[in-house]
């Protein structure tokens, strides 16, 4: 039996002149550690193309909700990569932000530009470090596609990355297809939900509800999901609902998958996709 290679690992005298990153927290590394790490560095610079697009046209609209939500993307990538000075900078100015009404464009333009420009010359210099390190042989490609996937959906808040965690790596590609379906498939899923609410149509509102609520669990958006079942259980009785407080909930939930379905076009898995 020939002797296991040892792993390739990053250098460590290199991230360090990266004035970005903590190396408090990257000089403890144990080996199996930095390797992980390296996967997060790559994952991270894969996301940043379509995270800067999606921040950039949402500024240029004006549509600052989205804005935001890309805003605290970028910030949780940067977060698992140990770029501690920018999280706690864009912390600070997601902050600041949060009320819609009130944001002054010219000072967000400012911070937003600043952002993408720091982020995109850290990752440039992240990508001279990966450059350094030689090519592996003989990697297992569905052991592959099985890191990168969990290190992706890690990124996205909504969905239970506990249960991801469970599923073996042979079930990852068929959870993968779904996640990726998502987003299409959930068009007319939330048309459905806003017209049946549009014209009061209770019974049906729940009846979308539902339907959305099994989208979400099969795609492990567990906390959407429980949102989904407690409104359904507090509105049974027809005659007792509160057509406002109802629509605040219908606004939420269209909302918060908007976003999610705007996290998940951003995963690296096009060719999981369906053809339209």
């Amino acid at each position: 039996m020939s002797a296991e290679k040892p792993p390739v690992l990053l250098n460590k005298e290199s991230l360090y002149q990266i004035s970005e990153l903590n190396a408090d927290k990257i000089i403890n590394m144990s080996d199996d550690q930095l390797i992980t790490y390296q996967e997060t560095l790559t994952t991270a610079i894969n996301l940043f193309p379509v995270q800067k697009h999606r921040l950039q046209e949402s500024f240029r609209k004006m549509d600052y909700p989205p804005t935001l939500q890309w805003l605290k993307s970028m910030r949780n990538t940067l977060n698992k990569i140990h770029a501690d000075n920018l999280v706690r900078n864009c912390d600070k100015q997601i902050n600041q932000y949060q009320d819609i009404d009130n944001i002054k464009h010219d000072r967000f333009k400012t911070f937003v530009e600043f952002t993408v420009d720091t982020v995109e010359m850290l990752y440039n210099d992240i990508q001279l470090v990966l450059n350094e390190v030689p090519g592996e042989e003989d990697v297992d490609p569905q052991e592959t596609f099985a890191k990168m996937m969990r290190e992706q959906i890690a990124t996205i808040t909504e969905i239970n990355e506990t249960a991801v965690e469970k599923l073996k790596d042979d079930q990852l590609k068929t959870y993968a297809k779904n996640l990726m379906n998502f987003p299409d498939e959930s068009v007319s899923q939330m048309e459905g939900l806003k017209g049946a609410f549009k014209i009061k149509n209770y019974p049906s509102v729940m009846r979308w509800l539902n339907v959305l609520e099994g989208a979400l669990t099969k795609i492990h958006a567990d906390g959407l999901a429980e949102e989904c079942r407690r409104q359904i259980n507090l509105t049974n009785d027809y005659s007792a609902i509160r057509h406002e407080k109802l629509e605040i909930f219908i606004k939420y939930i269209i909302t918060s998958m908007t976003m999610l379905c705007n996290d998940i076009d951003t995963l690296n898995f096009n060719d999981l996709k369906k053809k339209r």
